[in-house]
């Protein structure tokens, strides 16, 4: 991956995540989230009792999106990222879970009864706006796009 995109990844701490519910329906939440980046997986604690572990009641692994950079920033500098791929539980044992508490220690208290889940990217884009020759997309298949700036 970019580093420049692992860089920004570095600097958050929110996202919006989707999973497929049983029926097929989508279901998003806004979450904290951790990731490792080799290979890129973001890690997300969740309540069991929460709506969006009702997707794993039935299935190894669901469809899932995910998307960082909810911030309008003065003077048109976003930066977004956003990616579709697999989500699936993570076991108690898993490093996955040291990873998440490494940036949150203040959750720890609350590992007790909540469960993890891992979401590996199949699709990601990272749109950065700050850039002196304009928005700027960076896609998972290694392309390039740069929009130049209007007057």
């Amino acid at each position: 991956m970019n580093p420049e995109v692992l860089e920004y990844l570095r600097t958050q701490r929110v996202c919006v995540v989707a999973v497929e519910m049983p029926d097929g329906s989508p279901h998003a939440a806004t979450v904290h989230f951790a990731h490792s980046e080799g290979p890129i997986t973001f890690i997300v604690q969740t309540s069991p009792k929460y709506r969006k572990s009702e997707a794993f009641l039935n299935k190894q692994s669901v469809r899932t999106s995910l998307v960082i950079g909810l911030e309008e920033v003065a003077g048109g500098k976003e930066k977004t990222f956003q990616l579709d791929g697999e989500a699936r539980l993570i076991a108690s044992t898993e490093d996955l879970i040291q990873t998440y508490m490494n940036k949150f220690p203040e959750k720890e208290r609350k590992f007790s009864d909540d469960i993890f889940f891992a979401v590996v990217p199949k699709w990601w884009r990272f749109t950065d706006w700050s850039r002196p020759e304009g928005k700027t997309v960076f896609n998972s298949d290694g392309t390039i796009l740069v929009k130049g700036k209007s007057a």
